[in-house]
């Protein structure tokens, strides 16, 4: 008498990823900040490089640890996201930026594009929307409202 036993599918652990997507976050709402962590903590192939809640203390973090991707809010207490933007892509740029806000502007979009933003997102936007945008931009495409 045989014993036939089925064998199961053998998985592999998931490799260490050598290089993960280095990702900064410049807002000044600790919640925001805290959205981008959890999410990139849930992201095998993502790692916070780290968190400004100021353009004073993000100029000094560029300067130190230069990210791979840069989110950056509108609206902050020493100055605004579009002007940084374009100020740090003329030292950087190659860096993609997604310009993120709270404030329903129509006008946010073409100024994320034209300060030099790969992408705009309204913070209301869905979680799955926030990733597709990350992913969108970096893999080349730009990520802005229809």
């Amino acid at each position: 008498m045989t014993v036939e036993t089925q064998r199961k599918p053998v998985t592999l652990p998931p490799q260490p990823l050598t290089n993960p997507l280095r990702l900064a976050v410049v807002d000044d709402h600790a919640i925001i900040r805290g959205v981008f962590v959890t999410l990139v903590e849930d992201a095998p192939d993502m790692v916070m490089a780290w968190t400004a809640s100021s353009l004073t203390e993000a100029r000094d973090k560029l300067h130190r640890s230069p990210p791979d991707f840069l989110v950056m809010d509108v609206s902050l207490p020493d100055g605004n996201g579009f002007s940084f933007t374009q100020e740090i892509l003329a030292e950087l740029p190659k860096l993609p930026v997604l310009i993120v806000s709270a404030k329903e502007d129509q006008s946010y979009p073409e100024r994320a594009a034209a300060c030099g933003a790969r992408g705009f997102i309204p913070k209301e936007a869905s979680l799955e929307q926030l990733v597709e945008a990350v992913t969108a931009i970096q893999q080349g495409r730009n990520w802005f409202p229809a």
